[in-house]
């Protein structure tokens, strides 16, 4: 019978752990183990949460972003590992993204508490559009499109077309810079200008264009930024 010493972190006392003392008493390596078990119980794939906690710097972000190439370099990861992980993470981020949210934007913090979940793990850029009827109530959130690591493509009029089918009143905009900068770039604000030109036309408010940034954000509302 295996003991933990010959397995390294011993799953069955992970669980026990788990049982008696609740989620929040596991640190990190040891809910990676119970995520994926210990390996293959081989002598390469003792430790393989502690081991895969370090290849991510202790960064869960940073482990939610990395390639399939890049955990399988972690010693006593498989493919099987890999997939297992890769939904666990997935099934996290759509908990975030499902959680209730505000039925309405009455505030930039309203938007920026819907927005930050959709840009999780995110490597490259996309944007997204939250179109509002009147009363600012949310009709429905859509990703317009989605690029590279320094740019995403937007189409204003394919947006306007969809406001327009939607019946929508209002717009909040949204786009992710993987860089972790916050700050609008020249594109960003001659972008926030047409959308807020074309909404004239159209008496279709621009209620504001959110840039996340990791954990931080840039609001052109809340920064007085909107008027053209």
């Amino acid at each position: 019978m295996r003991n933990g010493h010959e397995n390294g972190m011993d799953l069955q006392n992970l669980q026990n752990k788990f049982l008696l003392n609740g989620k929040t008493a596991m640190n990190n390596s040891e809910l990676l183990v119970l995520v994926l078990g210990n390996g293959r119980k081989t002598k390469q794939s003792r430790d393989l949460g502690a081991r895969l906690w370090t290849h991510c710097a202790g960064d869960l972000r940073l482990l939610g972003q990395m390639s399939m190439e890049d955990l399988l370099q972690v010693e006593g990861m498989g493919s099987a590992g890999v997939v297992t992980l890769a939904a666990a993470l997935e099934l996290g981020r759509r908990r975030v993204i499902e959680a209730p949210k505000a039925k309405q934007i009455r505030n930039p913090s309203d938007a920026v508490g819907i927005l930050l979940p959709m840009f999780v793990d995110a490597v490259v850029e996309s944007f997204y559009v939250i179109f509002l009827n009147r009363a600012n109530r949310i009709l429905r959130l859509e990703c317009v499109s989605i690029g590279g690591m320094a740019g995403t493509v937007v189409d204003v009029r394919l947006v306007y077309k969809r406001a327009l089918e939607l019946r929508a009143t209002g717009l909040v905009m949204s786009h992710n810079h993987p860089s972790g900068n916050d700050k609008p770039s020249d594109a960003d604000n001659r972008l926030t200008r047409q959308f807020v030109e074309a909404g004239k036309l159209l008496d279709i408010t621009i209620i504001d264009h959110v840039i996340i940034a990791g954990n931080g954000y840039y609001s052109y509302a809340e920064e007085g930024m909107l008027s053209s």
